[in-house]
């Protein structure tokens, strides 16, 4: 039985926003510096680099939802892996759920506090008061929160893509000349923190079930993938040929910071605006996948008894994981990749693989027979 009543199914352009949403709303904020420092005026290749990675992570997600109608990855890992080391690696996921939002609260308060939008309030308070907001949104359930996200989407993209043609007027694109400078080999370390961001489309695994069908999976998903890489794109690109690609690589949070750079009375606010939402958007979104997953790993019917107890354990982890901010940034593109690639690529590309070995050894053919015509 699931958690999460099986009923509510949410279409494309939902799935889309939130998978918009959640990839994006931290990625804009991180990679324009980190692509910088590494890959210098080149850097703004990466994202384009790990298309073919974020196409991977779908297919094999809707592919592994298709074969098991009706369930999240905790729901059918038992069932590819054994009992125990199906629970073990449902534990795991959970676990990278954890680190995964405590980390995005963090950084939630490192832009509050240290872009100066609050200099009174107790950090510990506005957490409080953001955890609230997700874990009432939680508990009102996935259509309430998909819902929500569309509209905020809708009004974030408008705004945003507003925002950029506003920017062109201003960009130097000398600053991105010569081409390849960096090399091949120093472009594609730069993908490295790219790929882990783009990776958090494994959250197809636990939507699936809440999708109205394959075809809506795909084309939401594949939808998200190309609004993911123009955004991301377009803002580094933004960053470096109006701030200059050494000040994009000084400066975390560098997105946010080029509204200094351009005369436009007014913009900080729309900036804090767009981000307090989407900062929301993602939070709610990873909570609620935490609260379905455990509730699902637990057995128990219903996930909202768990809601409060999973908001109190992200204040909890946000402050554990993370003694300062200086850490946070320099822990997450040293941590984060490599943490990205086993729970987001190797992981459901192996239990692909296996799923695939039983069945066809469950029907008595070869996996190297030709396929019926």
């Amino acid at each position: 039985m699931p958690a999460q009543p099986a009923n509510i199914k949410i279409g494309g352009y939902m799935l889309a926003s939130i998978l918009l949403m959640f990839d994006t709303t931290t990625a804009i904020l991180f990679i324009p510096p980190v692509v910088a420092q590494i890959a210098g005026r080149d850097g703004w290749m990466a994202p384009l680099i790990t298309i073919p990675a974020a196409v991977y992570i779908v297919l094999v997600t809707v592919k592994l939802g298709s074969l098991f109608p009706g369930k999240t990855i905790i729901e059918y890992l038992p069932l590819v892996l054994g009992k125990v080391l199906g629970k073990i690696v449902a534990w795991g996921y959970l676990l990278f759920l954890f680190y995964l939002v405590a980390t995005v609260l963090r950084e939630a308060m490192a832009l509050l506090y240290g872009t100066g939008i609050f200099r009174q309030t107790p950090v510990q308070a506005a957490a409080l008061l953001l955890v609230l907001a997700t874990t009432y949104a939680t508990a009102s359930g996935l259509e309430s929160i998909s819902r929500t996200i569309w509209y905020y989407c809708v009004f974030i993209v408008l705004a945003y893509t507003l925002y950029l043609l506003g920017a062109v007027p201003f960009m130097n694109f000398n600053e991105l000349l010569p081409v390849g400078e960096a090399g091949f080999n120093t472009i594609m370390k730069s993908t490295l923190t790219p790929h882990a961001y783009r990776g958090e489309l494994v959250i197809i695994a636990f939507l699936y079930p809440y999708i109205k069908n394959h075809k809506e999976a795909l084309l939401g998903s594949l939808s998200a993938i190309a609004l993911i890489s123009f955004f991301i794109t377009a803002s580094i690109v933004a960053c470096m040929t109006i701030m200059g690609v050494e000040v994009t690589s000084r400066v975390y949070y560098s997105a946010f910071f080029l509204a200094d750079y351009i005369p436009t009375s007014g913009l900080k606010i729309v900036f804090v605006t767009i981000w307090v939402i989407a900062l929301w958007g993602k939070l709610t979104i990873g909570q609620f996948l935490i609260t379905i997953g455990m509730a699902q790993v637990c057995g128990f019917k219903d996930y909202r008894p768990l809601t409060i107890s999973v908001g109190i354990m992200l204040l909890v982890f946000a402050e554990v994981f993370y003694s300062n901010t200086t850490e946070m940034f320099l822990s997450v593109p040293a941590t984060f990749p490599g943490i990205a690639l086993f729970f987001e690529y190797l992981i459901p590309g192996l239990l692909l693989l296996i799923a695939w070995l039983k069945i066809k050894a469950s029907r008595g053919v070869s996996p190297n027979a030709p396929a019926e015509t």
